[in-house]
């Protein structure tokens, strides 16, 4: 263990997979816990006690105030889960906080009240944290707010996907007091004051200092330079192993697909597609989202369905969901599924030949990752964390423009190459057999918690108005 001894690490996320996910956080906030917690360390997760997560032994309570909002959370022991303490922050104040993907301004303050809870809590602890990890916007006010606590504890806020910023209105953030900070943008007051900031691939670390995908927030960026890390996130292969995984009708290895073409035949079923081995089937499973690039497939959707394959679309956004509806309609060879549930999208990473993400930016891009796993060959824009693991290994095709025609010329190639079926089984074979472990982002994430020093006072402030005014896209 690189750290040198057992570190304690209170982790603070808004979500954690399987109590609550929304996307690839909550697999993250499962899986590097667990990582750090089999390196030897003792890891806490915070999550915000959501209405119909599950009951936990009452361990404690924290009264805190922002401005003129209060709140005081019970601290539910939620247990055990492969080495790491689950806890849970509930209010009565907000009994009808749900899960975290909706842009509601009670929700927002009831996030700062949450981040300062886990604040307070890492300070008061009979025994504190080595370091407090801090998850994406929701809980970018912890570095703030410890910032003006005494022996206060090293923080690393991890940026999953700068465009989600947690930004509030100027008269809102006034309210709450969180002007004193500088800002309103949750995400932009955790990049300031943490010790360290990190996020989850090296491309994509470099694009976000640059304005194309800065988000209003590159100057910043570029002004924590040298404590700014690009740390890839890996894959939980425990839980995503079609050897063993418990939504899949069959299961299989590297060793025999037999149950791969099983679960071929059950999604094609399941879409109302032709039940045909010999046909490719592609799929695309993600948020529908511009940033997944569902614009490029909607617009080439003409030309896709004419390439003589299967397309499985699996997911949910409501900007989206009445074009593919229609596709899936007008098209005998589309099919849509408007769901956000691990049974479908396993399915979908099982019974596919080839996986589309064609993202107009991708910060790590796991769920390429898990489709080779899987058995499935990405199909992948060169950018973010798919330029450092598809494109750069040559585990999958991948493409750089931002138009529809360079997507459909790309999935025209990959039908053609399906046809050489010796050489996709060989491709397939390497995507399965290769690992982006989490071993060495965990060894990476000790090495900052203990060797960042923690800061005195405000850090090295930013030049250029983006940072001043906290722009960026709110969520």
């Amino acid at each position: 263990m690189s750290a040198g001894r057992p570190l304690r690490v209170f982790f603070a996320t808004s979500e954690v997979a399987p109590l609550v996910k929304v996307g690839g956080l909550g697999d993250v906030a499962r899986a590097l816990p667990r990582a750090l917690a089999g390196r030897g360390h003792d890891v806490r997760l915070f999550l915000p006690g959501y209405a119909g997560l599950p009951a936990g032994r009452r361990v404690g309570t924290v009264a805190v105030t922002a401005g003129s909002a209060r709140a005081e959370f019970t601290v539910d022991d939620l247990g055990d889960h492969d080495g790491v303490r689950y806890l849970t922050l509930r209010t009565p104040q907000h009994p009808d906080w749900q899960r975290p993907e909706g842009y509601v301004e009670k929700h927002l303050s009831s996030f700062v009240l949450f981040s300062r809870a886990v604040a307070e809590l890492a300070v008061r602890s009979a025994t504190p944290p080595d370091a407090v990890h801090c998850n994406d916007w929701h809980v970018g006010h912890v570095p703030a707010y410890l910032r003006t606590l005494d022996a206060a504890p090293r923080t690393v806020m991890t940026i999953h996907n700068l465009a989600y910023q947690g930004l509030f209105p100027h008269d809102k953030a006034d309210e709450l007091d969180l002007t004193r900070y500088g800002t309103g943008n949750l995400l932009a007051q955790g990049i300031r004051y943490a010790d360290a900031v990190t996020t989850v691939s090296a491309r994509y670390r470099d694009e976000t200092m640059a304005p194309a995908h800065g988000v209003g927030l590159q100057g910043l960026l570029r002004a924590r330079g040298a404590d700014y890390h690009g740390i890839r996130n890996g894959v939980d292969y425990d839980d995503f192993d079609p050897a063993t995984d418990p939504y899949l009708p069959a299961h299989f290895d590297v060793h025999d697909l037999t149950g791969k073409a099983v679960a071929k035949r059950v999604l094609q079923q399941r879409s109302g597609l032709a039940a045909d081995p010999d046909v490719p089937l592609f799929a695309f499973v993600g948020r529908l989202v511009d940033q997944k690039g569902v614009d490029l497939l909607l617009e080439g959707i003409d030309e896709i369905a004419a390439l003589g394959l299967q397309l499985v679309v699996v997911g949910v956004g409501a900007e989206y969901e009445r074009s593919l509806r229609r596709a899936a309609r007008y098209y005998p060879h589309v099919a849509f599924h408007p769901d956000s549930g691990e049974a479908v999208a396993r399915l979908a990473y099982a019974g596919s030949d080839a996986f589309l993400a064609p993202s107009r930016f991708e910060p790590c891009g796991l769920a390429p990752l898990i489709a080779l796993r899987y058995g499935s060959v990405p199909l992948v824009r060169r950018v973010g964390g798919m330029a450092e693991t598809v494109a750069a290994t040559g585990l999958g095709f991948s493409f750089d423009g931002y138009r529809a025609p360079d997507l459909v010329d790309l999935i025209a190639q990959v039908v053609a190459r399906w046809a050489d079926r010796q050489t996709w089984a060989r491709l397939r074979e390497r995507g399965m057999r290769a690992r982006f472990s989490w071993d060495e982002a965990a060894e990476r994430y000790e090495q900052l918690y203990v060797r960042v020093p923690a800061a005195a006072g405000a850090p090295t402030q930013a030049t250029g108005r983006e940072d001043d005014s906290g722009a960026g896209q709110p969520t």
